[in-house]
């Protein structure tokens, strides 16, 4: 609880830096040329991103370096910490200020329908997000080599192979042990780049353990979930971009004009209050996949109960809260419960 009221007070000092912006943008900066519609997007994306870093660094480092130290979950030195966190800022830098830059763009170049061309480019970037840029970025932070375990590779294999997941890429393992104690498993990437990812720390559990866990992750694909959740933010994006569209125009050109920084902050804060509002939605959905893909594992993998003991394993050694109260679970969680999970599952196999 301690992490959640950390990145709900970090959220909150944010949100009050975007707001900061904004009466500036459309104070001192109303009225003045536009200029280079995509330097103003890159820079004043840049200029909010680096001041909410700011404001919220002290809770970062509280919640995922002080707390992380403390629970002997994290490996990570405070150097290498910090360094983490610079790159994922140039990251962030990089994709979110030329997306800015673009959308300023759009609307200087069509200032009638900005809107749907800014939304529909809006849409391509969170695929790529999805779907492309894990198998790009990742390895930016963590190092990937094929699996060396022949035994537990052909296993898996040969789970996907049973499931027909179309995965080509292979297996690979992954150094997260250089940074955490925690342990994960993944399917990532699209098309001939999608492939098997494991922690090197889960491979401390047994192999029953671990095809549970992939079995679960396979679900996800096979049930389309993914593409079901990028439909989800997609929609969202539009309806938000479309909203922003009014919101400028009841804002006036007396305060603001089409390719003005203040184009970007309100759109900003707009797609940050809708996201807010369909958050439970989507965790809800969330959690009904999370079901399906414990259901899918109970029923593909060789031993009954290695779900269940990978479960436990997981929750323990990651410190997650096996049972945390149904308010935080509604609106901060896209999984269920372990409890919740546990006795499902139990009730599946006994089926």
């Amino acid at each position: 609880m301690r992490r959640l009221y950390a990145g709900l007070t970090s959220s909150a000092l944010e949100f009050g830096v975007l707001l900061a912006f904004l009466f500036w943008y459309l104070g001192a900066e109303a009225g003045k040329p536009v200029g280079n519609a995509f330097l103003n997007g890159f820079v004043t994306f840049s200029l909010i991103a680096l001041s909410k870093t700011l404001v919220s660094l002290p809770f970062d480092f509280y919640g995922g370096y002080v707390l992380a130290h403390r629970e002997n979950l994290s490996n990570q030195s405070l150097p290498g910490w910090l360094w983490d966190r610079c790159k994922g800022l140039a990251l962030l830098l990089l994709l979110g200020g030329s997306a800015s830059g673009v959308f300023l763009m759009i609307m200087v170049a069509w200032p009638v329908h900005w809107w749907w061309i800014a939304a529909l480019a809006s849409v391509l970037l969170v695929i790529f997000i999805s779907l492309i840029a894990p198998v790009l970025l990742a390895p930016i932070f963590f190092r990937f080599k094929p699996l060396a375990d022949e035994v537990l590779r052909e296993r898996l294999l040969a789970l996907l192979k049973r499931t027909k997941a179309n995965v080509y890429g292979g297996v690979w393992e992954m150094d997260m042990s250089s940074k955490s104690k925690a342990a994960n498993a993944a399917l990532v990437g699209w098309g001939p780049s999608r492939r098997v990812v494991l922690s090197d720390t889960l491979l401390d559990f047994t192999p029953d353990e671990i095809e549970a866990i992939l079995a679960h992750e396979i679900a996800h694909h096979v049930g389309r979930h993914i593409p079901a959740l990028i439909a989800m933010k997609s929609a969202m994006l539009v309806f938000g971009v479309y909203v922003s569209r009014y919101a400028l125009e009841w804002l006036g050109p007396a305060l603001v004009q089409p390719g003005e920084s203040a184009c970007v902050v309100v759109s900003w804060i707009i797609l940050i209050l809708l996201g807010a509002g369909v958050s439970p939605l989507f965790l809800v959905v969330s959690r009904a996949f999370e079901y399906r893909c414990d259901r899918y594992s109970t029923e593909y993998a060789e031993a009954r109960g290695g779900l269940s003991s990978a479960l436990v394993k997981l929750c323990k050694q990651n410190l997650t809260d096996p049972d945390p109260p149904g308010w935080v679970v509604a609106l901060f969680h896209s999984h269920p419960s372990v409890y919740d999970r546990l006795a499902r599952i139990e009730s599946w196999e006994k089926a």
